[in-house]
C-alpha cells in the first residue's frame, strides 16, 4: 500500500509541474494554445492577494480593433522592452551662452510606433527680462515628430538666466504611448469672432 501511495503522490506532483499543450505537441509554456481562445469570465480570489517581495506582475493588454492584439507584458521576461505606457525623464544642460534654449533635442525614439507627450518639466535656475520688469516668462515647451524620432525644444523665450547664474538645465518626463494601443486624434477649430466655440463632433465617444 505504501508503494501505491508514493506512486500516486509522484503521479500528481509530475502533473502539476507539466506544460499543458491545446492543439499543440510542444507546448513552450505552463499552458501553450495553438488557435483561438474563449473565455466567458475570469475568477478572482477574494481578497486580492499582494505581491510578494520576490513576486513579478504580469498583466495583458488588448489593442483597438482592427488589429485586436493581446500582449502580455513581465518585467522579468523583458526587461528593456516597451511597455503599452513609458515615463521617460530627459535632464539636459543648456548652451552656457544662452543657459535656457534647447532648440531642438533627439529623443532617438520611433516616432513611428510611439506617441510622446511632455506630462510635467522643470527648470534649475530663475530666469529675467531686460525689458519691463512686468513681463512673466513663459516656457514654450514641445515634443514633436522630425525625420522619424520624437525630438524636444524647451525655452523661456524673450528671457534668460541673469550672466551671474550658472546654466540652466531642463528636467522634461515624458509619457511614450505605444501606438498599437492608443490613437492620435488631431482638430482645428476656429472660433471667429467669438470667445466660446465647440467642437463640430466628438473625437472619441
Amino acid at each position: 500500500m505504501t508503494k501505491i501511495i508514493s506512486m500516486v503522490l509522484f503521479a500528481c506532483t509530475v502533473f502539476v509541474s507539466a506544460q499543458v499543450g491545446i492543439n499543440t505537441s510542444k507546448p513552450e509554456k505552463d499552458l501553450t494554445v495553438n488557435g483561438t481562445m474563449k473565455t466567458s469570465g475570469m475568477i478572482f480570489k477574494k481578497p486580492l492577494e499582494k505581491l510578494g517581495a520576490d513576486e513579478n506582475y504580469t498583466f495583458v493588454i488588448k489593442s483597438p480593433a482592427p488589429e485586436n492584439k493581446i500582449t502580455a507584458y513581465n518585467d522579468t521576461f523583458v526587461p528593456n522592452s516597451p511597455a503599452p505606457i513609458n515615463l521617460i525623464q530627459f535632464k539636459i544642460t543648456c548652451d552656457p551662452s544662452d543657459k535656457d534654449w534647447v532648440n531642438q533635442f533627439d529623443t532617438k525614439i520611433n516616432s513611428n510606433k510611439f506617441l510622446v507627450v511632455i506630462s510635467s518639466f522643470g527648470f534649475t535656475q530663475p530666469v529675467r527680462t531686460y525689458s519691463a520688469d512686468w513681463l512673466t516668462p513663459v516656457p514654450q515647451i514641445f515634443a514633436y515628430p522630425s525625420g522619424g524620432t520624437w525630438k524636444l525644444k524647451a525655452d523661456y523665450q524673450g528671457f534668460a538666466p541673469d550672466n551671474s547664474f550658472p546654466t540652466g538645465e531642463w528636467t522634461l518626463n515624458l509619457l511614450v504611448f505605444d501606438k498599437a494601443y492608443a490613437k492620435e486624434l488631431n482638430t482645428t477649430q476656429d472660433l471667429g469672432t467669438s470667445t466660446t466655440g465647440a467642437a463640430t463632433a466628438p473625437l472619441i465617444q
